[in-house]
């Protein structure tokens, strides 16, 4: 037994002694991980940031879920994953093999492999262009060879996916004359991943496998795992024009009936407020004079009711006085933008949804513009009373008003289930999904296909052009659904 013991001794220390050797004769310092779960590491780079994805969501990893998977090896060599912390940024570099293809890195629509691309992971309204500006701009990718990476920032990311080749690789490419040789190539080939993170540290998680499925469910479930959503969730959802009242509302839900479409929510356009864009939160006693009836109306019908908003907050909303405080050096459309990241926030908008939609029955939200674009978004100079760089928040606020909903209803021991235009890392858990005013159903597909590797849900709307009540539809299909 002392002889097994003393064995084991010598192993651990001829390992200690080979990743000093290492780490003296490399250029950098070999990264200590950390295993946090089977299959799960965590490493630490210089002084990272309090507010990052994980700390904003509040994300608590199933780490009992993931012990019960099957316990693998560090999927990469130590001594290759490289760092620098030069001119206030994060210098990262990751191996990349010859054929190794990588998955990941937001939410894209025209490509689904990402290796030889360039990308700034930059929460955004999608443009038709994969370049990293996405609804989704989570800093994961899972490598075919069943292994992922996940670069806990909130800042902006600068990604090089097998495209920079430096002096000293170790697999450099093979020199060609453009002259002659046919095979020359302006993208020559690269065996790394860079990555550059304006901030002075980062943590840096690295999943197992030995499946890239593998990989991924080690992800999600250390961000606290999927959403379960309510039955009715999963049913037929279809939202009426803008300035439907109440009236013209049921008479559209009537049709259904008449025609025998399926039908479990419906969704209520800004209309359903006194003024929107910037939004009050409160209903219009024009259109709708008794929403707590026509709510309990509906759920009769075995229908549910979602709300449109958007995060900014009309100057004549009755909660801004309260709210003011808590909100940012900017507007957004004359609208306030709330700093959700503080509790004076959350408990003022929290305790106004409680008491004037929640207590009536309402079902669940769309949250509506918190992603992009440049020109009608927040700045990079706003100031929030937070502290909170303005970047820091484009990245996360998307996530943060998802928490807030989800506590709310959780609260009331109440399932929600809705919608939201921006979401990070750290939101799996919560009962959301993304959309975005985007069509092409191609693209669609890609999506699809892309949101099972970052750990999101996304789903497309069909939008009827021709829209209208539903007597003069006749034969058509004109339907709005998200």
């Amino acid at each position: 037994m002392k002889i097994k013991s003393n064995l084991l001794l010598y192993s651990c220390l001829s390992v200690f002694f080979q990743l000093s050797l290492m780490a003296a004769n490399s250029q950098t310092p070999i990264l200590r991980w950390e295993k946090m779960a089977n299959g799960v590491w965590k490493a630490k780079v210089g002084k990272p940031e309090t507010n990052n994805l994980l700390s904003i969501s509040e994300s608590k990893p199933k780490t009992s879920a993931i012990n019960e998977m099957s316990s693998v090896a560090f999927p990469l060599s130590p001594n290759e994953i490289k760092f620098e912390i030069f001119d206030g940024k994060t210098y990262l570099r990751f191996p990349l093999e010859k054929a190794e293809k990588i998955f990941g890195l937001g939410l894209n629509f025209k490509t689904v492999e990402q290796r030889g691309r360039i990308l700034r992971l930059h929460e955004d309204h999608y443009d038709g262009v994969d370049n990293g500006r996405s609804h989704a701009p989570i800093p994961f990718y899972v490598s075919s060879k069943g292994y992922g990476v996940f670069i806990n920032s909130s800042r902006y990311i600068d990604i090089w996916v097998g495209t920079g080749v430096r002096v000293d690789s170790k697999n450099p490419p093979v020199v060609r004359d453009r002259n002659t040789d046919r095979k020359w190539s302006a993208a020559p080939y690269s065996d790394n991943v860079e990555v550059l993170i304006p901030a002075e540290g980062v943590e840096l998680y690295v999943f197992g496998g030995p499946s890239t499925l593998d990989a991924v469910s080690r992800f999600n479930l250390y961000q606290g795992g999927g959403c379960l959503p309510p039955k009715w969730g999963l049913g037929f959802w279809h939202r009426t024009p803008t300035l439907f009242n109440d009236q013209q509302l049921l008479a559209e839900v009537d049709g259904f009936t008449k025609h025998q479409f399926p039908l479990t929510v419906i969704g209520l356009e800004p209309g359903w407020q006194s003024k929107a864009y910037p939004c009050t939160y409160e209903w219009d006693s024009t259109r709708f004079p008794d929403p707590k009836g026509l709510i309990s109306n509906l759920k009769t019908k075995g229908i549910y009711t979602n709300l449109w908003i958007n995060p900014y907050i009309s100057p004549d909303a009755k909660i801004l006085p309260a709210l003011k405080p808590y909100t940012a050096s900017h507007t957004v459309w004359t609208g306030f933008i709330p700093d959700y990241s503080m509790k004076q926030t959350n408990t003022i908008i929290g305790n106004h949804f409680q008491k004037n939609l929640l207590n009536i029955g309402v079902s669940g939200f769309k949250m509506d513009e918190n992603d992009g674009f440049d020109f009608w978004l927040w700045p990079d100079v706003t100031k929030f009373p937070s502290k909170i760089p303005a970047e820091v928040m484009r990245q996360t606020y998307g996530v943060m008003m998802q928490k807030l909903n989800t506590q709310l209803f959780r609260a009331n021991n109440t399932r929600t289930y809705g919608l939201v235009r921006a979401t990070n890392a750290g939101a799996t858990a919560f009962p959301f999904v993304i959309y975005n005013d985007y069509y092409s159903h191609r693209d669609f597909i890609t999506a699809l296909i892309n949101s099972s590797f970052i750990g999101t849900l996304w789903t497309p709307e069909v939008l009827a052009l021709n829209h209208g009540p539903f007597p003069k539809w006749k034969n058509k299909w004109p339907m709005w659904l998200i």
